[in-house]
């Protein structure tokens, strides 16, 4: 019952970090970091160039994406490889935000003195208009996080994530082992967010390093968000929603 509890405390963090995001991805820069928040969107990879040729960006710091339009994410993923920057996912990087966060020459999570929970989130593409699985799109993805994770790539761990999925809900959760309690820290997926623990696979003996999504396994500690991008300000707490991922969780 601890470990249940302790799982929904997570997941009902990660609905109040998501709960507040934008419909674009919001931009901060702070020196020769910049910050960026919220659901990515086609144009998203302008606002992103003109941000880096205003000034050069050593880390891109992804705070508290549901990710968004896979076109845009795959654009600015490739465009980001040229850059060799660092890419840092502070909260849940989820769907087309962990092709973004792929791209970074080094990879790494972030946490702040609040205990706000950072994962990866992989799942295959959907249509957003009808709903339905992208045959299309799906060897592409899988081609992609093929490439950024080199000889650690998993083919079963990660086809999974792409073609297992009874709907748009199911996903591969990839925790920040550094920092997350002892029983949370295996990767899991489940098909669908109403998926039973019997249907969910949880990979004890692999981690965001061994799989080669992050390339540093500790996790960088940063200070407050910038108040223009903190989401939590504007939280909008679903419970159905909360509902639903915990019931996921095995």
């Amino acid at each position: 019952m601890a470990r249940v509890r302790c799982l929904r405390h997570l997941l009902v963090l990660l609905i109040f970090s998501l709960g507040g995001l934008a419909h674009a991805l919001s931009l901060h820069r702070d020196g020769d970091d910049l910050y960026a928040s919220g659901t990515i969107v086609l144009g998203d990879e302008l606002a992103l160039q003109a941000a880096h040729e205003s000034a050069p960006v050593r880390r891109l710091i992804l705070v508290n994406s549901p990710g968004g339009a896979l076109v845009t994410s795959l654009r600015i993923a490739r465009w980001l490889e040229g850059l060799r920057i660092t890419t840092v996912a502070w909260g849940p990087c989820m769907s087309a935000c962990s092709l973004i966060f792929m791209a970074g020459e080094q990879r790494q999570f972030a946490h702040d003195a609040g205990g706000r929970p950072s994962v990866i989130g992989i799942h295959g593409p959907y249509n957003s208009r009808t709903g339905k699985f992208s045959d299309a799109s799906a060897p592409i993805m899988l081609d992609y996080y093929k490439h950024r994770m080199g000889s650690k790539f998993d083919a079963e761990v990660i086809g999974r994530a792409i073609y297992k999925m009874t709907d748009p809900s199911g996903f591969l959760v990839v925790p920040d082992d550094a920092t997350a309690k002892a029983a949370d820290r295996a990767p899991r997926h489940c098909p669908s967010a109403q998926a039973s623990a019997d249907e969910c696979t949880v990979y004890h003996h692999k981690s965001a390093q061994s799989l080669g999504i992050v390339t540093r396994a500790e996790s960088v500690r940063l200070a407050a968000l910038p108040p223009a991008i903190d989401p939590r300000a504007q939280a909008r707490p679903d419970a159905a929603t909360a509902t639903t991922l915990a019931q996921r969780q095995p």
